[in-house]
């Protein structure tokens, strides 16, 4: 089962590293190839690690805006707008993979990280073992027993040991985590004053956010440091925590209407890529 996990790739991720990674990737005609390069290159070499597995998919974001930044204005407001030169790369992406008989999929107003978790989920609960493809940490959240994630920096799989014994807390405790210490990268707001260290006390002591503020009187007691402050700011910023976690919690329920059997992979047929690559000039 190992052997043949169902590949889940986190593909909007390796789409932006890949396009910083090879800025001045330019094909003779001078038209940017530098984001398909490297995302092809990745799929390449997840497909060779991976060779006995048939089901796999890759997951883009929308560019439409989402539930969270109706909850949260603000919410990842610190992003750059996509570049053009980037932009104009992921069309052609698309219609080379679907050549190739790969399954892509991107969800109008829908995030891929929910896509993400939604088809994971799915595929747990037909006994199947995912493999998500990231190394984006609001992931972790989603690692049981039958959903690992495939680290591409360091080429690990995380598990819910894995994380156990990294970060003293759960897989599912990680919403809770994110949602004290915020995000800057989402602009999650957390709470201000409560990093990593302190948030993870706070949880290997009461599991999650709801336990913290049932013993709010608790916590200026405890043998932290600061305790008195950690609690005063937990109080101020109580709506901060409770938003903060609705941000970072991975929807589970998105229909996708995509049946497992969907995305079986035959053998991919090099010849129909080789025109795509001499355009490329790869």
């Amino acid at each position: 089962m190992k052997k043949k996990p169902v590949l889940i790739i986190d593909g909007s991720l390796y789409l932006y590293r890949s396009y910083y990674a090879f800025p001045n990737l330019v094909n003779i005609e001078g038209h940017p190839y530098g984001a398909i390069y490297g995302t092809i290159k990745t799929i390449f070499n997840i497909l060779k690690q991976y060779r006995e597995s048939k089901k796999i998919i890759i997951i883009f974001d929308s560019s439409q805006k989402t539930f969270r930044n109706q909850l949260f204005k603000e919410y990842k407001k610190n992003r750059l707008s996509m570049p053009h030169s980037l932009y104009v790369q992921i069309n052609p992406l698309l219609i080379e993979l679907k050549k190739i008989g790969i399954k892509t999929l991107q969800m109008p107003g829908v995030e891929a990280d929910d896509i993400i978790g939604s088809l994971a989920k799915k595929s747990e609960l037909q006994g199947e073992y995912t493999l998500i493809v990231s190394y984006d940490k609001d992931m972790l959240q989603l690692v049981t027993n039958k959903i690992n994630i495939l680290h591409t920096k360091n080429r690990s799989i995380i598990t819910p040991d894995a994380i156990k014994n990294k970060y003293g807390i759960k897989p599912i405790e990680f919403i809770d985590f994110l949602a004290l210490m915020g995000d800057t990268s989402d602009n999650i707001p957390g709470i201000p004053g409560i990093g990593k260290k302190i948030s993870l006390s706070l949880l290997k002591k009461f599991s999650n956010i709801k336990n913290i503020y049932n013993n709010i009187e608790k916590i200026q007691h405890l043998s932290l440091r600061s305790a008195k402050y950690i609690s005063n700011q937990l109080k101020i910023y109580k709506k901060n925590a409770f938003l903060s976690y609705k941000l970072a919690k991975i929807k589970l329920d998105i229909a996708t209407n995509i049946r497992l059997k969907e995305i079986e992979l035959n053998t991919v047929c090099m010849k129909k890529f080789y025109s795509f690559f001499k355009k490329c000039n790869f």
